[in-house]
């Protein structure tokens, strides 16, 4: 202070009074700590006696109210040595302690602005202290890489370097993560001969600390240790929070034990980072036992020790325990953000009402941390217009939000969809120097989620744009947007322009899209990209080739396969398992057995390839169940089958003909410790049924009880179905009885089955039965319904019947199909009623289903349009020659089931089974040899007979087989190529009905 005090030079009859002020002002400054007090006694003697200290007063107020965040009144001490800078010159103590003052207030900014002020006049050259404090302020500002200009500045200038500077540099580094840099700095130093004192260690320790490498912090305290240097309380206090931080608190009391048992005293700060670390995770029996003892140790617990405690509470849900305790201290402004955090995480609006009412009566001022907190309670509260006047009132309060207040404000109201308030802050938020991407991304997330793509796609050109880090769910929620919301051409356009982004977010992209294309099943799209992404040289990932070549096979696009499959295999090799399942997938459709011995080989050389599942829905799709059945039997590591899958083959099995592989996979599925469920056994049945195995397809049915398995709708409407096109009608009701009985309620398809049945018969009361059955049970009646109900009224005569029943359901906007019209039309002209066959007629050629079949008969006859020439005919009232074209057609379009009738009372409903009790347990059960009910491949002919013949079975065959059931499997073997087979059927049919 003697240096200060030579600058002023009072005379000698007024030294002794400058000296008695000088103390006085000291006095109140250092011994008082009433530097403001100080500032108005020197205010007194400036203006009012004319005395003037001398300059270490200057320097101690000031350095006195910089180290309290006084700034305002600092900036007024030196704005009173500038009136007299003659007798008071500004020099580094001055600087560094304003400097360091700004920096303590957060506000380093101001803090670099006033060291340009002061050396801008060039008097004036600062030395290392002033440079350690710039140091400091340049780190706070996130500008460390600066630090090197200047440190070279100070070299040039002679100024020697200390390990204070250095440790100032550090902790920079520290602060933006840069772990490289921080052990290069202290090489560095240690090469310049600047060796480490305590306070250097310890930075290390707690920076290490703070990342997390407690082992590395432990590393250095070693070292510290060998050099000589005694670790002090902040130093084992370093390494107890970070082990606090990463959860090990066990570790951390370990330390802490060692402080006390090296007689080290113990302070609140100490026992805070324990509690914190405790409670943390939820130890609040240790936590209390902890504050407990600070008290015994003479420990007066601050605020600072109960904001611990209510932060440890509130994060586990303990909020209003935590309010409760808060009440036996003071609190602060960090009290009550931590309870409205808390209230606000679970919700409970009474608890954030009474805790702005507290905050309210204390009169505490608000800093921008709390009102952060308090916008986001008042947005889960649905306060929407005080989250408004708070926002608007923080610059009264001289708050100023931050980033963290920016993005509450956009994403709580983006989140409840008001965008344009949104939009209004993110205005706000652009106008300022912050720079935060989670505002950008919460914005765009808004606009997306409001399907405003033009102004998200703005936002995420302008976020790149000022440098900052695009977040890639934010791109990809864009990109889903723009996929929802445009065609593909809008969608390509987008694309392109985000080439400005830069390479690997512009490639990302273009993968990304690829992928969405692929699902939108826009594949000329997707392969356009991928073309443009080759020209370019971008990186086409792996997942991008597979979903096209994926969504290709699929489609069964299987040309378009190959240049890309090439593509694929030359860019990333056969050793990329994406590779080895798309190849074997291109395999299988093309030879199953090539993909099984391309399977072999790569088992041998590389883990199994997975082949997904969906190849065997594609070969069934493609009628090639006999392969998707060899893929499952050979190639069971290579593909993940479920239950469902196995189902999907066995269905596509039975509906190709292959009723024996089917079982086959049945008993499989069964060594495999799974039992067959309803599904697999509705599509043996209806294989049975589709063959004319009644027998056997009941035998199956009725096993099902003994396996404890419910037979489902499906079940009976196949039974049904199979029933009705037999002629077996008093069959068909029984189990339509025995349905209902078992609390399953009858389909449409099953009461058109039983009406289509009666309507050949001609039993037109049973079919009004059936009809006000439905009605009954609220069962809309369809084309199929109202098709039976004609053919009835014809096959009695009733004409006025059928026109008067057809015009009823036409009010309905229920027209019958193709047949029904052809059944009116029919009875129309056979009773001469040609006008009106004629009407019927011209009313059938408009519909489009009508015409759907037409256009079907023509492609396959390759003739000119049979409904023109339809046409033509009903315009000249040639309508005989009509019904003749429209009888070939339904020839060839329709089973010969639906086109055949008989003549009324020729025939009576025929009984296939003589039906015992249903629920009758007496019915014998399958030779054992057919394993589940379902292996009639084991079984031989005889086999067969006997189950027709078992006395003991629930049914006894009472009638030899119709022409339609003949007819029927003689032309599912003529279309499978099986002509012998068909041949020795037909001299069966021949022999059976003569």
């Amino acid at each position: 202070m003697n240096t200060h005090m030579m600058h002023s030079t009072p005379s000698s009859s007024e030294f002794p009074l400058t000296r008695m002020w000088d103390t006085l002002i000291r006095g109140l400054c250092i011994t008082r700590q009433d530097p403001e007090r100080a500032l108005s006694v020197l205010r007194h003697c400036l203006r009012d006696r004319g005395v003037f200290p001398s300059s270490s007063v200057f320097c101690c107020i000031i350095h006195k109210l910089s180290s309290l965040g006084h700034m305002g009144k600092a900036i007024e001490v030196l704005e009173l040595m500038a009136e007299h800078r003659i007798e008071y010159p500004f020099d580094d103590f001055i600087c560094s302690s304003v400097i360091s003052g700004f920096c303590r207030i957060g506000k380093p900014e101001l803090a670099l602005g006033f060291f340009q002020n002061a050396t801008r006049s060039g008097a004036w050259r600062p030395n290392v202290v002033t440079c350690t404090a710039l140091v400091g302020a340049l780190c706070k500002l996130g500008r460390v890489d600066e630090v090197c200009g200047l440190v070279s500045g100070m070299e040039k200038d002679g100024l020697a370097l200390d390990v204070v500077l250095y440790s100032a540099w550090v902790c920079g580094y520290i602060e933006e993560k840069v772990l490289v840099e921080v052990l290069r700095r202290m090489r560095e130093m240690v090469d310049k001969g600047i060796c480490h004192d305590v306070v250097s260690y310890t930075i290390l320790i707690d920076g290490f600390s703070k990342l997390g490498d407690v082992e590395k912090s432990f590393t250095f305290l070693a070292k510290m240790i060998k050099e000589g240097h005694k670790p002090n309380k902040v130093t084992y206090t370093a390494i107890m929070s970070a082990y606090c931080k990463k959860g090990k608190v066990e570790e951390a009391f370990a330390v802490f034990k060692s402080m006390k048992d090296l007689g080290i005293e113990l302070d609140e700060f100490v026992f805070v980072v324990l509690i914190d670390g405790f409670g943390r995770i939820g130890d609040f029996d240790n936590v209390f036992h902890l504050f407990d003892e600070m008290e015994k140790r003479g420990i007066s617990p601050s605020v600072v020790t109960y904001n611990a405690i209510i932060n440890g509470l509130s994060k586990y849900g303990r909020t209003s325990e935590a309010d409760e305790f808060s009440k036996n201290v003071t609190a602060d402004v960090i009290t009550y953000s931590t309870l409205l955090h808390g209230y606000t995480e679970e919700e409970n609006i009474s608890g954030i009402l009474q805790t702005k009412r507290r905050l309210e009566e204390a009169g505490i001022s608000m800093d921008v941390v709390m009102c952060n907190v308090l916008i986001k309670a008042l947005f889960m509260m649905g306060a929407f217009e005080d989250v408004y006047a708070l926002y608007k009132g923080m610059l009264e309060m001289d708050l100023v939000p931050n980033s963290v207040t920016y993005c509450t404000m956009i994403d709580g109201y983006c989140k409840v969809g008001r965008i344009d308030e949104a939009l209004e802050v993110f205005d706000d938020f652009r106008k300022t120097s912050i720079s935060s991407n989670a505002c950008y991304n919460n914005v765009i997330n808004g606009l997306c989620k409001n399907g405003m793509v033009e102004m998200a796609t703005e936002a995420l050109f302008e976020l790149h744009h000022k440098g900052l880090l695009l977040d890639t769910g934010t791109y990809r929620m864009l990109m889903k947007t723009i996929f929802k919301e445009n065609s593909a051409k809008e969608i390509l356009d987008l694309v392109y322009r985000m080439e400005g982004l830069g390479l690997d977010i512009f490639d990302a992209v273009c993968n990304d899209s690829i992928i969405l294309l692929c699902r939108r099943g826009l594949l000329q799209d997707a392969n356009q990209l991928w073309m443009m992404m080759k020209k370019k040289g971008s990186s086409v990932t792996s997942k991008s080739y597979y979903s096209i070549l994926k969504r290709q096979l699929s489609n069964g696009n299987r040309e378009q396969i190959l240049p890309l499959l090439n593509s694929f295999l030359k860019e990333y090799g056969l050793v990329e398992p994406k590779v080895q399942k798309i190849l074997a997938c291109y395999l299988c459709l093309k030879d199953v057995n090539s993909a099984l011995r391309f399977l072999g080989k790569t088992v041998e050389n590389s883990p199994a390839v997975s082949l997904p599942v969906s190849i065997l829905k594609i070969l069934i799709k493609e009628g090639r169940a006999l392969d998707a059945y060899k893929l499952v039997m050979e190639a069971q590591d290579n593909l993940p089958v479920i239950y469902v899958d196995y189902a999907i083959v066995i269905d596509g099995l039975c509906k190709e003909g292959y009723l024996n592989k089917a079982l086959d996979l049945c008993a499989f599925i069964e060594k495999k410790g799974m039992n067959l469920n309803i599904v697999i056994y509705n599509s043996i049945i209806n294989r049975l049924c589709h063959e004319g195995r009644l027998i056997e397809a009941f035998r199956l049915f009725d096993s099902l009880e003994k396996l404890n398995l419910i037979p489902s709708e499906i079940t009976y409407a196949t039974l049904i179905y199979a029933l009705c096109r037999e002629g077996f009608l008093l069959d068909a009701e029984h189990v339509l009885r025995k349905m209902v009985l078992k609390g399953l309620q009858p389909t449409i398809q099953v009461y058109n089955s039983l009406l289509d049945g009666i309507s050949k018969f001609g039993q037109f009361e049973k079919a009004l039965e059936f009809l006000n059955d439905m009605e009954t049970k609220n069962i809309e009646p369809d084309s199929l319904t109202v098709s039976a109900l004609i053919n009835c009224y014809c096959q009695k005569g009733d004409m006025e019947g059928a026109l008067e029943f057809y015009y009823k359901f036409k009010r309905k906007d229920i027209l019958p199909d193709f047949l029904g019209f052809l059944y009116l039309i029919r009875g129309l002209c056979t009773k001469g009623r040609m006008e009106e066959a004629r009407s019927v007629l011209r009313e059938m050629l408009q519909l489009k289903n009508v015409a759907e079949i037409i256009s079907i008969v023509n492609i396959e006859v390759d003739t000119e349009s049979i409904g023109d020439f339809l046409a033509t005919l009903c315009e000249q009232g040639s309508i005989k020659e009509a019904v003749t074209v429209l009888n070939e057609i339904a020839c060839m379009f329709f089973p010969v089931q639906r086109l055949s009738t008989y003549n009324q009372g020729s025939h009576k409903p025929q009984k296939i089974y003589e039906w015992k009790d249903f629920d009758s347990e007496s019915s014998s059960s399958l030779p054992s040899s057919c394993k589940s009910g379902l292996d009639f491949g084991s079984c031989d002919a005889k086999d067969l007979g006997n189950l027709v013949t078992n006395n003991g079975s629930y049914l006894t065959r009472s009638r030899t087989h119709n022409f339609d059931f003949y007819y029927s499997r003689i032309v599912a073997l003529c279309a499978k190529g099986e002509l012998q087979e068909a041949n020795q059927l037909a001299k069966e049919m021949l022999s059976d009905l003569t």
